[in-house]
């Protein structure tokens, strides 16, 4: 870092500037950087602190909190419930605070052992459904949102406990968390766990009770999550190149067992039509002309489909045939 230079010094430049003494254009020649390489843009309003990788864990994890909330939601409420991932995207807070619409259910959670908060909301179209149903009702929606009662805001925070037990579970290969709820409010204004220009990342999911449809989201500031983004990433490879694993250990045991298995194969040799007539009156040693010639491939059946084509023969005392072309879905020949 450069001295910061004292006003009589700044006087000394300015008046050896005025007089001619200094060349402005030799010293600004002198002094320009030189880039090495390619120049990328980069916006330090919007900076991108979490990589492609550390992107796909986060997708894993919140795939599979998902997986938890549809497992225990449908039993609680009673209802065909499905929640699904939506979207992960990365932005200020102050972005998340202005794109939430009010009224609307937050709850800040202590995202223990990590340091800092998170905040869950359940849009207003959701909330109210999702009391209506734990209180009996069809689980209706209201015409015109309003706020919560206190009533109202305690059987959600019973759901929101149950959800940070979906996320707990989720999570405990990377972490073993201990979440618990520290606020709850309907105003987004008044619930601040971070400053309005900290990036952050946040979670989209949709949520369907029978024909209803609602959002959740899941607001994390990347300050919290910084502690685990490599355990992340590492973690997401290590599971990309698990599945890879199995997926080839799979396919290898399918086609093993498909090598055993039997299957009734008909060998056409040819069609000959014959009346009725001529039927009754065939008798051992009789010889039927077909349709084929002898040097025409044989088609070769399974299931009624043509699979091969072969050609006769024998092999020792008993009648053969070698199978010569494999024939395609398309019905080519290979």
């Amino acid at each position: 870092m450069a001295d910061i230079l004292s006003q009589d010094e700044v006087d000394v430049l300015l008046n050896a500037v005025s007089s001619g003494e200094m060349d402005v254009k030799s010293a600004d020649s002198q002094d320009q950087f030189q880039p090495a390489g390619e120049t990328v843009f980069y916006d330090f309003r919007r900076p991108e602190r979490v990589s492609k990788e550390q992107l796909k864990g986060l997708q894993t994890l919140f795939d599979a909190f998902a997986r938890e909330l549809n497992i225990v939601l449908p039993s609680f409420l009673r209802s065909v419930v499905r929640v699904d991932l939506n979207s992960i995207d990365q932005l200020t807070y102050d972005e998340f605070i202005l794109s939430v619409s009010r009224p609307t259910s937050l709850a800040a959670i202590d995202m223990a052992p990590l340091e800092g908060n998170a905040v869950i909301e359940i849009n207003a179209g959701l909330a109210f459904p999702i009391v209506d149903r734990i209180l009996g009702g069809k689980g209706l929606s209201l015409a015109k949102p309003r706020e919560l009662t206190e009533i109202e805001d305690r059987i959600l925070h019973r759901v929101i406990e149950m959800m940070l037990q979906c996320w707990q579970r989720s999570w405990q290969q990377l972490i073993e968390f201990d979440l618990t709820i520290t606020n709850q409010e309907s105003d987004p204004l008044i619930m601040q766990i971070v400053a309005g220009s900290e990036m952050v990342i946040l979670v989209g999911y949709h949520m369907y009770i029978g024909e209803l449809m609602g959002t959740i989201n899941v607001c994390i500031p990347l300050v919290v999550l910084n502690p685990i983004l490599d355990q992340i990433s590492q973690q997401a490879h290590y599971k990309r190149r698990m599945a890879a694993d199995a997926s080839r250990d799979t396919r290898a045991q399918i086609a093993s067992r498909l090598k055993r298995v039997r299957a009734p194969m008909d060998v056409i040799l040819g069609h000959a039509t014959l009346s009725l007539g001529d039927v009754v009156e065939l008798q051992a040693g009789d010889v039927i002309t077909l349709d084929t010639d002898v040097n025409e491939p044989i088609p070769v059946q399974i299931k009624g489909h043509t699979c091969f084509l072969a050609k006769s023969g024998r092999r020792r005392d008993h009648s053969a045939i070698q199978i010569t072309d494999l024939v395609t879905e398309r019905g080519h020949n290979e």
